[in-house]
């Protein structure tokens, strides 16, 4: 019920901390693997995305998963906050997952699949000096409902990850400056690693989560359910 083996999945952002960690997590279950990510392959670009996904058809003949991993964040002072920040937060966080889902849709629309779009506590929560990053998370929130509808009579699931504080290059400054504030904030009292989110990933891929659809998990050790 929970297996991944010979299953070909497609994962952006492969060689970030979360990426990577979900690359190998799934590799070891016998799954297919396909990374991309910087520098050969820029999801902004339509022709990286077309040819992303010929890749991965001429490497395996065909598609069952597809994890939206890739992301950037640019913090400002709301007031600083340049035209630039916020459409290079929006081609990478937030068009090309809606880009690169539709066109891999196509080629799983015969033999169903599962599309995973990882979001973020940013989709639920006002953080400051990040507009574009808390809107487009939230944008791709809602994304994935939208195309769970539209893609759900091809037997093809849609969902959200949302991972909480993990241990990453684009979390250090939290782990510098809030490491403890952040742990007690959770129900679990730590932060959590990469490969905290790959159990997740395999339920949603495989054939476990098959009446599972337009979904928000979150992998945030209790964050956003702890009050006091």
């Amino acid at each position: 019920m929970f297996s991944v083996k010979d299953k070909v999945i497609i994962v952006t952002g492969s060689s970030g901390g979360n990426g990577s960690a979900i690359v190998d997590g799934l590799k070891k279950l016998g799954a297919v693997v396909l990374g991309y990510d910087l520098p050969y392959w820029d999801i902004t670009s339509n022709l990286h995305l077309y040819q992303l996904v010929d890749h991965a058809l001429n490497h395996s003949g065909k598609i069952d998963g597809l994890i939206n991993c890739a992301g950037i964040t640019r913090g400002n002072d709301i007031f600083e906050y340049t035209d630039n920040d916020w459409e290079d937060t929006y081609k990478v966080n937030l068009k090309a997952p809606f880009k690169l889902s539709k066109e891999v849709a196509k080629h799983m629309k015969e033999n169903g699949g599962s599309i995973i779009n990882i979001t973020s506590l940013n989709s639920e929560l006002g953080f400051p000096n990040n507009p574009a990053y808390v809107a487009m998370k939230g944008g791709l929130k809602q994304l994935t409902k939208s195309l769970a509808v539209d893609l759900g009579k091809y037997n093809i699931r849609v969902n959200n990850v949302g991972p909480g504080y993990i241990k990453t290059n684009m979390t250090k400054q939290g782990w510098k400056n809030n490491r403890k504030e952040i742990e007690d904030r959770t129900i679990l009292g730590r932060w959590g690693e990469p490969k905290d989110l790959v159990g997740t990933m395999v339920f949603l891929l495989s054939s476990a989560s098959s009446y599972i659809t337009g979904q928000d998990i979150y992998v945030d050790g209790g964050y956003l359910t702890k009050g006091l």
